[in-house]
């Protein structure tokens, strides 16, 4: 009997990693790109949050735990899926490596090694991988860690409103040492025990003839594939479910994280992640069909080799999904993140505008300014160039008003609102954020208060009042700001979220109930009998440019300045009460872009993984072929073609990835995009077309090109020996 011992056991394994050294080598790069990603980008955060606390008092750092838990959060979230793609290499390598040392395997059973023996023998090659590929990763990270300290450092700078300068200096916590040991050394073991307990199952028998382990899969094909689809869809409705609750977290989101909105955006990116595995899984189960049509497609590229290639797809079915979920996931994570920033960028614009009630300021619903600046100051500032709309806007001020009994409690505020009804459709009709009840246009609702006596009111209100469109609702004023009223008028319509109209789109306290409603000034001035020139009023500017917002407001101050008393009394210092789109954008702009930088270069080394990935599978697949290629090579087929042959496949595995990677991504992004109303964030969901065909391009050139070296290995193999080659 052959007697093993465990030195015996490394050997081989030691050997069968030689034997490969390709493979081994991607493997173990696959493994250190994973680690370094996580363990630099939790560097960066210890250095930072430590660097925070010695150069700054906690008083000045206010919510600084919440951005340090929110960041650490998203940023581990993301990493993990280049652990999770090392993952899916190193599970489907070693089932190839498997599946290719099959037959030495029943030699080795029939000369008594036992099954323990055989698991180990498989086992201690990924333990290998996994030491070596984590020590290196350590190092690795540790230098990484200093590219991300920068862009950190702006974001949570930004975000704190912190104007001192400060250095990160370097600190690494224990948990952050703990967390990457204990992903580098378990993840790959415990997905590396899967094929080693497959290989000690094995039959000495099936191993021998392989002809009977054929029959054996072909049973369980069909019973497998129903199991993949049922997990896929598990997956994809589970991670619906996920992002539909982790919505309700980001109502509490204005300025700054709460735990609850923390842990809601984690789990969003969660859910996505979730959502584009179990598609991935659908569209792995799938495969076959996929292939055979997009193959179809690609016949006048092809020509004669497609049908060979697709061929050899469908029998190298493993090393054709491995390849299929490493780009596809890759691709589809990235597409995802894309049109979330794309969608956050959409709306930051427009939920500028719709903040600020148009692209300039001047005055706001608490200042005194609209008690003494004349209304007919619209003429002047009309006549600026380079604006293009002026929309007079009053409104009361403090708890004094009331509409049909509401706003009499202490915790219950009434705010009236009088706008320039055609200069705000002029403003707002495009390019601004609004919602209300009915199927008119913008337009059309807002027009309908040039009917004297009728009054638009914010939507909640309607259940504290139980009045109907259509009804009549009393309403009275006793502000030091406004002049009293005691009026009924018509109801004509709700309203959820308006330009400029504060309380519509900004949450205030929980136990407070703030509404307000909207009258035109015809209705005003019929009801005070007020002339336009004895009229005061704050105003909200449109420009023909909005980029020369800020040149136009110093325009402004110089307007005033000129025109005396009480117009010089105005104090554009308060950048809060006169302010314009761009002192709204500027920063939140900034912002996104260096968090884009940020994950967009933690799933661009995803990407890198995921190509290597692609390169050793095929390298193990081009071993797995030895004798069909030894065959090919010896009826005349030439080395060219050999090279096209195995191009061809790949081209055809890379161009269903990036279809179902693209497919995946966007829908993974709609669901995140489609995110309640944010009035601090709003989101618009948009596909920046030309970054999503720059991506697949790249992704399916170096997809092609990495098939180059398996397909150069693949021409150097001997013919005879390849003909008589029966395993690895």
């Amino acid at each position: 009997m052959f007697t093993c011992n465990k030195s015996i056991e490394i050997k081989i394994a030691y050997r069968n990693l030689l034997k490969h050294p390709i493979r081994s080598l991607f493997t173990i790069l696959s493994i250190i790109l994973g680690i370094g990603l996580f363990f630099s980008v939790n560097i960066a955060i210890d250095s930072l949050e430590s660097s925070l606390y010695n150069n700054f008092d906690s008083s000045e750092l206010g919510d600084v735990e919440a951005w340090i838990y929110l960041f650490r959060g998203v940023l581990m979230a993301l990493s993990g899926i280049s652990l999770i793609i090392c993952v899916i290499i190193i599970k489907n390598l070693m089932e190839m490596s498997r599946e290719n040392q099959i037959y030495e395997i029943g030699l080795l059973r029939t000369l008594g090694m036992t099954k323990t023996s055989i698991f180990l023998t498989i086992f201690f090659q990924v333990i290998i991988f996994a030491i070596i590929g984590l020590l290196i990763g350590l190092i690795f990270g540790y230098f990484l860690s200093n590219l991300f300290f920068g862009p950190l450092k702006s974001v949570l700078g930004s975000f704190l409103s912190l104007d001192t300068e400060f250095n990160v200096e370097l600190f690494i916590s224990p948990l952050t040492y703990s967390l990457t040991i204990l992903s580098g050394l378990l993840i790959p073991i415990l997905f590396g025990m899967i094929p080693a307990y497959k290989a000690s199952k094995t039959e000495i028998l099936s191993a021998l003839r392989p002809y009977l382990r054929t029959r054996v899969h072909k049973i369980k094909k069909w019973g497998f594939s129903i199991f993949k689809l049922i997990i896929s869809l598990f997956f994809i409705i589970g991670s619906i479910i996920l992002i539909s609750l982790s919505y309700s977290g980001l109502l509490s989101f204005s300025d700054s994280p709460t735990l609850e909105s923390s842990l809601s955006i984690l789990f969003l990116f969660i859910g996505g992640t979730i959502f584009i595995a179990g598609s991935i899984i659908l569209g792995g189960t799938v495969l076959p069909y996929l292939t055979r049509a997009i193959s179809y497609l690609l016949s006048p590229i092809l020509l004669k080799i497609r049908k060979i290639c697709q061929r050899n797809i469908e029998r190298n079915l493993r090393r054709s999904r491995n390849t299929f979920f490493i780009i596809s996931m890759a691709l589809a994570l990235l597409i995802m993140i894309q049109i979330i920033f794309s969608s956050i960028d959409a709306g930051i614009v427009p939920g500028a505008r719709m903040r600020l009630g148009g692209d300039i300021r001047l005055g706001i619903q608490w200042s005194s300014d609209q008690t003494k600046i004349p209304m007919n100051t619209s003429l002047y500032l009309n006549q600026l160039d380079g604006i293009e709309t002026v929309c007079e806007v009053k409104n009361t001020i403090g708890k004094n008003s009331k509409i049909e009994g509401f706003g009499l409690d202490t915790n219950d505020e009434f705010i009236l609102y009088v706008i320039n009804t055609s200069a705000y459709v002029e403003m707002h009709e495009q390019n601004s954020i609004y919602e209300y009840e009915g199927s008119n246009s913008f337009s059309d609702f807002i027009i309908q208060l040039n009917q004297i006596g009728t009054i638009l009111l914010q939507e909640e209100l309607s259940v504290e009042i139980n009045k109907l469109v259509g009804e009549e609702v009393n309403v009275v004023t006793n502000s030091w700001a406004f002049p009293s009223l005691n009026e009924n008028l018509t109801l004509v319509g709700f309203f959820d979220i308006l330009p400029g109209i504060y309380h519509s789109f900004f949450e205030g306290n929980a136990e407070e109930h703030e509404y307000c409603g909207i009258i035109s000034w015809e209705t005003y001035f019929n009801i005070t009998g007020v002339g336009f020139n004895q009229t005061t009023s704050n105003f909200w500017v449109g420009c023909k440019n909005p980029l020369d917002a800020n040149n136009l407001r110093d325009q402004i101050q110089d307007l005033y300045l000129s025109l005396g008393d009480p117009w010089n009394t105005v104090n554009f210092d308060n950048g809060w009460m006169y302010r314009t789109v761009n002192d709204e954008i500027t920063l939140i702009k900034e912002i996104v872009n260096l968090i884009l930088i940020i994950i967009v270069s933690i799933l661009y080394m995803a990407m890198i993984i995921s190509i290597f990935g692609t390169i050793t599978s095929m390298l193990m697949n081009i071993s797995q072929r030895q004798n069909e290629i030894g065959i090919f090579r010896a009826i005349g087929t030439s080395k060219f073609q050999i090279l096209k042959i195995i191009s061809g496949e790949i081209f055809i595995i890379g161009v269903t990835s990036i279809i179902v990677g693209l497919i995946c991504g966007i829908l993974g992004g709609y669901l995140l995009s489609d995110v309640p109303f944010i009035a601090y964030v709003p989101f618009i969901f948009k596909i920046n077309w030309n970054d999503i065909i720059i991506v697949s391009v790249v992704m399916l050139s170096l997809t092609i090109l990495g098939s180059i070296i398996p397909a150069i290995k693949a021409n150097r193999l001997n013919i005879i020996s390849n003909i008589r080659n029966r395993g690895i």
